[in-house]
């Protein structure tokens, strides 16, 4: 059965094409693997696996331009004829010899992701999910080749038109973008786009539908290999024309059902489809999103602003995985360049908007998320390039349903008038991502805090409060209203009144800024603060564990006081201790009399208020003088912010207080890769979670580095790209000396 197999396999290592195709492959795949990933430092080979579609083009037509064309010039395949085995048993056994001749550097690349793992971190699942789309589309690549060689008895002539067909195949994609969207044209393209389904495995996702395809195409070229080989089994005869149109007939019928084998696979959940290997989860959508999607009692319709051929591959995925979860919600693509009027309907002002934006409609409502903020990115001011960090459409898209499918969307108020620090663009993105409302609080013109206020910020403000101000704010605290508080230690004067604001929640502020001396706690500078971060649903989004808080100063609190509920947030070592006043870096340097002990910078606390009254007992006010190992017990629960209880007469206020006026600074949180982001976020959950608050965090693209020392990167690039292709090489040409000896 494997003869014909085993003979052409072994006669392609008696001579040197099998030990050349498999030094050349090697050699030259192993060339972008150096420069990529050994001397770029990247972890990924993806990109590296992406260049065998130019590697193919030469390589693939030499491997099989001699299957079954030497065998017509030296006549030999009538022999083949004769055996007793059917035509198509010959075709597949030729292809088999060639697919394990082309396995064999194809295994060699799984050592790549092994050897770049003891360097750094690296996603296995991403790249050998990239390598067996590799084997795949060369298999389908051999199954052209040997098709293409099975038209004509010439070997040049049959490697000639493998080139042209791979070449055409690796054109298609280009092609297709050319042509309009939505034509017959377009959908044939799209039908006989091998190189698309081979990119399918480059994004990090274990494409079902692709390794079907790939499958459909090494069976049709297989068939119409055998149809060709089996016409000249017959002279002409009525026989011969027999038997043509019932090969005619054969290939419409597999034709056909290579065609609704792929249709079917396209119908199959997309959860079947794609299976996501990336370490970021990058195509799966996370619980919240599934619990809001498949709540859904309203039609959501989502316009994409592009063709769906031309469209984002990325959100093209994240959007059918949305259509997968509810029938509510609708995609459809829309091309600007033909409907120029259709953005007109949901803005005014459409100069801004980029193609692939979306637009999502529930009703008469709607938002536009434009495709700038579905990709974050970051600018390398050394090379002036940009590179694409985080992929936020997931919580875009969330963030946008949820908006359009909600009666009212929560508001929040910032503090004005007291020299404020204003929340960078990073954070306001952050709100708005929630969809909620921020209104600036000036109560020079409004004198009370609105009644549809689900909390206040006051941040980091460096003049104090008003006496009428510091009232205004406790009679909404009384009323069971919230504050996310930052505290500035370079505000001036006392701070009387704004020390006043935050002995309500019987929390006391210390002068002075809270220098560490563990140096794994902090940043370059010991007042650059690396607290520990304690557990709770305000950090549950934390996951590398590190805030940084600059200059903060230090809070305590009377934890034996019943009517607060305190949970300490950020917490420094044992080795931390407070100076007055720092300007340099003498003013850090630990002294002998500097007392140690750890010291909470960042502090929930929830306050039960009777309101019948609107008022609690004085100690409520009265503010706390214990240590800091006391303010981390047992008891210290979390409670509900602004909710009341009609059956006890009471409401709840919460305020979320930290100490350092760069907390919610962009450059601060791009030092911790998006904590500070995350702590923010929380902060903002803590104080509306009388309403839903959706923010789901982006999934980070940024293509993780290796460190490798450049001499082990030459020594490498010398053995894989040099040493053992020349190795291969070598061993091949002594067989074929001492063969041609005998």
């Amino acid at each position: 059965m494997k003869a014909i197999a085993k003979k052409d396999f072994q006669s392609n290592f008696h001579s040197v094409t099998g030990w050349l195709f498999i030094a050349v492959f090697w050699a030259f795949l192993s060339f972008f693997i150096s420069n990529y990933n050994f001397l770029s430092l990247s972890s990924d080979i993806t990109g590296s696996v992406s260049t065998v579609e130019i590697i193919f083009l030469i390589l693939m037509p030499i491997l099989c331009m001699r299957s079954f064309s030497e065998e017509q010039r030296q006549k030999t395949d009538q022999i083949l004829f004769t055996a007793p085995v059917s035509v198509g048993q010959v075709a597949f056994q030729k292809f088999l010899a060639l697919s394990e001749i082309y396995t064999i550097p194809a295994l060699m690349t799984c050592i790549y992701p092994l050897i770049l793992s003891a360097f750094g971190n690296v996603s296995f699942g991403s790249d050998y999910i990239a390598i067996l789309g590799m084997w795949l589309y060369g298999l389908a690549c051999i199954a052209i080749c040997i098709f293409a060689s099975s038209l004509t008895e010439n070997p040049i002539i049959a490697a000639v038109l493998s080139f042209l067909f791979l070449f055409v195949m690796y054109l298609i994609p280009t092609i297709k973008n050319m042509v309009s969207s939505n034509t017959v044209l377009t959908k044939f393209l799209s039908a006989i786009n091998v190189r698309g389904q081979f990119e399918n495995f480059l994004s990090g996702s274990l494409n079902i539908t692709a390794i079907i395809y790939m499958a459909t195409v090494i069976f049709l070229f297989l068939f119409l290999t055998t149809q060709i080989i089996q016409k000249r089994r017959y002279s002409i005869s009525k026989k011969t024309i027999s038997f043509g149109a019932y090969s005619s007939v054969m290939i419409v019928v597999v034709l056909a059902i290579t065609v609704v084998v792929n249709l079917a696979a396209t119908k199959l959940p997309d959860s079947v489809q794609n299976i996501d290997v990336t370490s970021s989860r990058l195509y799966s959508l996370t619980d919240d999103t599934k619990k809001i999607v498949s709540g859904l009692t309203d039609d959501v319709n989502i316009y994409v602003l592009d063709t769906e051929s031309a469209s984002d591959k990325t959100l093209n995925k994240t959007l059918k995985s949305y259509e997968a979860l509810s029938d509510h919600i609708k995609v459809s693509y829309v091309n600007p360049a033909e409907d120029p009027t259709f953005i007109q309907k949901y803005t005014d002002d459409s100069s801004n908007i980029y193609m692939n934006s979306l637009i999502v409609t529930c009703g008469d409502k709607s938002k536009i998320v434009n495709f700038s903020d579905i990709y974050e990115t970051s600018m390398d001011y050394t090379t002036y390039s940009q590179t694409t960090t985080g992929y936020d459409g997931e919580g875009q898209i969330t963030s946008a349903i949820d908006y359009v499918t909600s009666d009212s969307n929560p508001v929040i108020y910032t503090l004005t008038g007291h020299n404020e620090t204003s929340l960078s663009t990073t954070f306001t993105d952050a709100v708005s991502k929630m969809n909620i409302t921020v209104k600036d609080l000036d109560f020079m013109q409004n004198d009370s805090v609105p009644d549809d206020a689900q909390a206040v910020i006051i941040n980091a403000p460096t003049s104090d409060l008003s006496s009428d101000d510091l009232q205004k704010l406790e009679d909404y605290f009384d009323k069971g209203g919230n504050v996310i508080a930052v505290t500035n230690y370079e505000a001036t004067g006392d701070m009387t009144n704004y020390k006043s604001l935050l002995s309500y929640f019987g929390i006391t502020l210390n002068d002075g800024v809270v220098l560490d001396s563990d140096s794994s706690r902090y940043y370059q500078y010991p007042s650059y603060l690396l607290p520990n971060v304690q557990s709770d649903d305000i950090t549950s989004g934390i996951t590398n564990g590190y805030v940084i808080v600059p200059f903060s100063q230090e809070l305590t609190y009377d934890s034996s006081n019943t009517q607060v509920a305190y949970t300490p947030l950020l917490k420094t070592s044992e080795s931390a201790y407070v100076h007055s006043s720092v300007k340099n870096e003498s003013d850090m340097e630990q002294t002998d009399s500097d007392q140690l002990a750890a010291r909470i910078v960042g502090v929930k606390a929830v306050k039960t208020i009777s309101s019948s009254d609107g008022s609690t007992a004085d100690s409520a006010s009265s503010s706390g003088s214990d240590s800091v190992s006391g303010s981390s017990s047992a008891s210290e629960s979390v409670s509900s912010s602004s909710s009341s209880d009609s059956s006890t007469g009471t409401v709840t206020s919460t305020a979320v207080v930290y100490t350092s006026p760069f907390i919610f600074n962009d450059n601060a949180n791009q030092m911790v890769s998006g904590s500070n982001l995350s702590l923010f976020s929380g902060s903002i959950s803590a104080v509306t979670s009388d309403t839903t608050t959706i923010s789901i965090p982006s999934k980070s693209m940024d293509n993780t580095t290796i460190t490798m020392a450049t001499r082990t990167a030459v020594l490498l690039t010398i053995l894989f790209v040099i040493l053992i292709p020349a190795a291969i090489l070598a061993c091949g040409i002594t067989i074929w000396v001492i063969r041609r000896k005998k």
